[in-house]
């Protein structure tokens, strides 16, 4: 093996080293229903798919977690939602395929027990934390 060989493994490890330690140290919570951003927020986000949204995911100092249909339970727009569903479906796709190219955050996903095909949105809070609505 020569030397060249032996720094991009070198360096390859450490690479990921650093993505698993970016989001060990989240904090994860189960948002109450009705907890959702406001629903014009919401719709404009949803409609375009954001590659930057799967890396805020991964560098996250919370994530909070949304059951879609439950975002926003006694609010106005709840029934508006469903229909996003329907509407949004290529950004909602383009979202998973996204996350599924993604090891870090297909990994990050399934140790809090979520899989990618649950992932409807995610919002970043300007913050340095994200809402992850999930079906």
């Amino acid at each position: 093996m020569n030397t060249f060989s032996k720094l991009a493994i070198i360096a390859s490890v450490m690479a990921l080293g650093s993505v698993g330690a970016s989001y060990a140290s989240q904090t994860w919570t189960d948002l109450a229903p009705g907890n959702g951003v406001a629903m014009s927020d919401f719709k404009t986000d949803l409609s375009v798919y954001n590659k930057q949204d799967i890396a805020d995911l991964i560098s996250a100092k919370t994530v909070s977690v949304l059951k879609y249909d439950e975002a926003w339970v006694n609010q106005k727009g709840t029934g508006e939602a469903t229909n996003l569903i329907t509407e949004d479906a290529q950004s909602i796709n383009q979202l998973r395929e996204g996350l599924k190219a993604d090891p870090a955050a297909v990994k990050l996903l399934a140790e809090h027990k979520i899989k990618v095909d649950q992932v409807v949105s995610i919002l970043p809070d300007g913050k340095g934390g994200v809402q992850l609505y999930i079906s």
